[in-house]
């Protein structure tokens, strides 16, 4: 084999170990993926009770009505689904927004529109988080607060329903 080919072959093997390694490190090209959120110290929280709930009555919900009734409730920014800074979201198994009721622009949105307030995609990381984790888990990023416009970390509580993630965020406090 020539030379150069040899050359060009190890150094595409070594930039794809490299890339592998800094993703799963938490770093490429400056982009610093959310840390796992803590669910021991959500888990006593006010807070995310209240997320939690929304979450079990959003689910409550579909499974009287189904999910294409929440995403119309969800959309029409109903009561019992928006609460100040607490509100259901709804995202298809692929990542992307289908009901949200502070902005209706942003249904639609997915990791090649949109990203979190940092720049990171995330939706579709989102997504995948709630498919491995059918019993709910926690899903950190950071998004403006609607309440206080600021931007914080955000860290919903998402489970899985019917191929859709069900989730509702709680802001958490900055350190």
């Amino acid at each position: 084999m020539n030379r150069n080919l040899i050359l060009l072959i190890a150094a595409g093997a070594l930039g794809i170990i490299l890339l592998s390694l800094a993703t799963k490190q938490g770093s490429f090209l400056g982009m610093t993926p959310p840390a796992p959120a803590d669910t021991e110290s959500h888990a006593e929280s006010p807070d995310a009770e209240q997320a939690k709930a929304m979450v079990a009555q959003a689910l409550e919900y579909t499974d009287q009505h189904g999910i294409s009734a929440l995403i119309e409730t969800v959309n029409a920014a109903a009561p019992e689904f928006h609460q100040g800074e607490f509100y259901v979201f709804v995202l298809d198994n692929a990542g992307t927004i289908v009901a949200h009721p502070i902005d209706p622009s942003w249904v639609g949105v997915d990791d090649q529109t949109g990203t979190d307030a940092d720049g990171n995609a995330f939706l579709a990381r989102m997504a995948a988080a709630a498919a491995g984790n059918p019993d709910g888990s926690w899903f950190d990023y950071r998004w403006p607060n609607p309440v206080t416009g600021e931007v914080a970390t955000k860290s919903s509580w998402i489970v899985m329903r019917d191929d859709h993630v069900v989730g509702v965020g709680i802001y958490l406090e900055e350190e």
